[in-house]
């Protein structure tokens, strides 16, 4: 009775399907200013997976993500810090803003495009 019940529980288990498989796309390398406030969405059927951010200044600057309403350091200039923990992903249909501080601060993303396949 028990090899029963736990074939049955396999069998169920086995057909039951995830959300879907991750396939590799394409390396996006974005570039973003200090004054960006055009936000950008990962497109549908898509993931991306934020692996690092680069600032193109020397001085004390940082790099910023808009998420739901919610500001995330990305880089501190200087001390490196990062308060994002890389890598960071981001959902299909998702919508963030990229920028930095003022200073001309401004930095490249380095992200890595999934295809969502069933």
């Amino acid at each position: 009775m028990k090899t029963f019940f736990f074939l049955f529980t396999f069998l169920i288990l086995g057909s039951l399907k995830a959300q879907g498989n991750l396939q590799f796309n394409q390396v996006i390398n974005m570039a973003f200013t200090a004054s960006n406030t055009t936000p950008v969405t990962v497109p549908a059927g898509k993931v991306w997976k934020l692996e690092n951010c680069m600032l193109n200044t020397p001085s004390n600057n940082y790099a910023y993500m808009l998420y739901n309403g919610v500001y995330y350091n990305l880089r501190q200039q200087q001390t490196s810090a990062h308060i994002v923990n890389f890598p960071f992903w981001l959902s299909s249909g998702t919508t963030v803003t990229f920028g930095g501080n003022g200073g001309g601060a401004g930095g490249m993303l380095s992200i890595i495009e999934f295809n969502v396949v069933p």
